[in-house]
């Protein structure tokens, strides 16, 4: 596979936005549910790539045109042998107008790499923020952000999981606090982690639906469950009393 100078650039130019893809989704899950980031073709996915690349480098072309009027204007400035605005060397190399020396494109390099992780840790922390996660729940859980994410430190989920063991009609279930919880890119539950877990029986008879807990001297402390294993699941969000 060879990469021609054009893709490698772009993907160079990309780099901010992609930093702030994932300053996103790093940042915004605060909670024990993990869901993965759209795919990258989506149109979230390149949207929020775009747009943030964008963003980022409009603001560094906005210091670098401070810094060329503050210069312009007598202010104190350090004089180098070259033009330290990356992005005027970076025209330079599209349109090839002029040869570029080695200390610009390390200008160059060096103002893609801050720009990209200046926009990763700025986008983490403010994608951290609780007002800021609270507005991406819908963004990064889909249809979970509704009814598995707890909305505050005094909340919890409650999952009652339908397992695969059945005997005569009767099924085993379990009952208990989500301590963590992944799904795929669909939002589809691939894995569930229950503590202080409950086992209760659940039977199917004319007359109803018959649930019975099991008879244990104890809960079980920690429950780890994947999709094979799950046959349905249901989550009740339970708010503590002060």
């Amino acid at each position: 596979m060879t990469f021609s100078f054009n893709l490698v650039l772009g993907l160079f130019l990309l780099a901010p936005g992609l930093a702030i893809f994932a300053g996103v989704y790093h940042g915004g899950e605060q909670g024990p549910i993990r869901s993965p980031p759209p795919p990258p073709g989506s149109i979230l996915a390149l949207a929020i790539v775009t747009v943030g690349a964008l963003i980022a480098h409009f603001v560094g072309a906005a210091v670098f045109l401070i810094q060329d009027v503050y210069c312009a204007q007598g202010g104190s400035c350090l004089r180098v042998s070259y033009d330290p605005n990356a992005y005027a060397t970076l025209f330079n190399v599209a349109l090839l107008r002029q040869p570029v020396t080695g200390l610009e494109a390390f200008s160059l390099l060096f103002t893609i790499i801050a720009l990209t992780a200046a926009s990763f840790f700025i986008t983490r922390r403010i994608a951290a923020a609780p007002a800021t996660a609270t507005a991406l729940r819908g963004v990064l859980y889909g249809w979970l952000a509704d009814v598995v994410v707890a909305s505050g430190a005094d909340e919890a989920v409650l999952a009652y999981v339908l397992s695969d063991v059945q005997d005569d009609g009767t099924l085993v279930g379990y009952e208990g606090v989500v301590a963590n919880m992944t799904t795929n890119a669909d939002k589809e539950v691939t894995s569930v982690l229950l503590s202080s877990c409950e086992t209760f029986y659940l039977r199917v008879t004319a007359s109803g639906v018959l649930r019975r807990k099991a008879i244990r001297t104890s809960r079980i402390p920690q429950l780890y469950l994947d999709r094979s294993r799950i046959k349905n699941i249901a989550f009740e969000r339970v708010r503590f009393k002060p």
